[in-house]
């Protein structure tokens, strides 16, 4: 009895001796060495991995990157067609972020202002628009959505109010035209990313095609149906991401988190208000013009 006793105690103060003693600084300095030599480890295997693992593409900011062979060659694929109908297409977006989301109704001063200012730049953009280096279909594509949106914007500063059915007839009425220059300017960007990476295909052997891995980075909100990864897991012949293909997501500073939780609500109001869908926003934007022009593309 007396001997189950004593084991009692042993046991019910062991937990309390491992668990109630802090590290000493001996102890702590032997766990930092130890985890520094698996950092170390763990930094001689990705450099040993970079030096043998095939060549590497990485897009970014809007250029393509070719890592092989221990040098780099760097391309701008965002061409300045593909910037200027984006311009287009965001001009209703911005005129519904004044109105929209502040709320209908009886405008005051400052908002007037920046109703105003906005209208004048619109003309400015007007009196230039020829010489912005625009075909003629897109050319007359975005005269029409210059034309529409100043059109309401003096129509809203004359009255100096607006009612939501008001605006919500607006972008609905904006979105085909969104649409076409979301087309255009995925098309855009495909093609030429398309035509330098097919460059430089012909230059690798078999062997480093197959070993051939992609790294894209992309706006959060982007991820879904990002138009960069469609684009590579059919030319790599991928269903979505793994070993050959990541997709890192960039985040704005300087408060990532913040910006993120409000991005999220503002993009869902555009959502509503012109698509209609409160989750359109919450994927590339270019996501379905991209998939319609791949399936148009050669890859052989």
């Amino acid at each position: 009895m007396r001997r189950m006793i004593f084991t009692g105690l042993i046991l019910m103060s062991l937990p309390q001796a491992a668990y109630s003693e802090e590290i000493n600084a001996a102890a702590s300095e032997a766990l930092m060495k130890l985890n520094r030599e698996f950092m170390n480890a763990h930094a001689a295997a990705r450099k040993l991995d970079l030096a043998s693992g095939g060549p590497i593409i990485l897009l970014e900011d809007g250029k393509l990157v070719l890592v092989r062979n221990g040098s780099e060659t760097t391309t701008e694929i965002i061409l300045t067609r593909y910037d200027t109908v984006k311009v287009f297409a965001h001009m209703p977006v911005a005129i519904y972020l004044m109105l929209g989301p502040p709320g209908a109704g009886k405008l005051d001063t400052q908002r007037l202002q920046q109703l105003a200012e906005y209208h004048g730049q619109i003309d400015r953009v007007e009196k230039q628009i020829e010489h912005m280096g625009l075909e003629r279909t897109s050319l007359k594509r975005q005269k029409q959505l210059l034309a529409d949106s100043r059109q309401f914007l003096e129509k809203v500063i004359q009255r100096q109010q607006f009612s939501t059915a008001e605006l919500q007839a607006f972008t609905r009425r904006m979105l085909p035209m969104i649409q076409a220059n979301i087309a255009e300017a995925a098309a855009s960007q495909l093609d030429t990313m398309h035509e330098q990476v097919m460059t430089w295909k012909k230059e690798m052997t078999p062997e480093e095609w197959q070993k051939l891995r992609v790294s894209v980075k992309g706006a959060v909100l982007a991820r879904d149906g990002n138009l960069a990864m469609q684009y590579f897991e059919r030319l790599l012949n991928l269903e979505g991401p793994g070993m050959r293909l990541i997709f890192m997501e960039r985040y704005a500073p300087p408060t990532p988190m913040l910006t993120l939780l409000a991005t999220r609500s503002v993009d869902r109001g555009i959502s509503i208000a012109f698509f209609d869908n409160p989750d359109r926003m919450f994927r590339d934007v270019l996501a379905d013009a991209a998939a319609a022009h791949i399936r148009t593309m050669k890859f052989d």
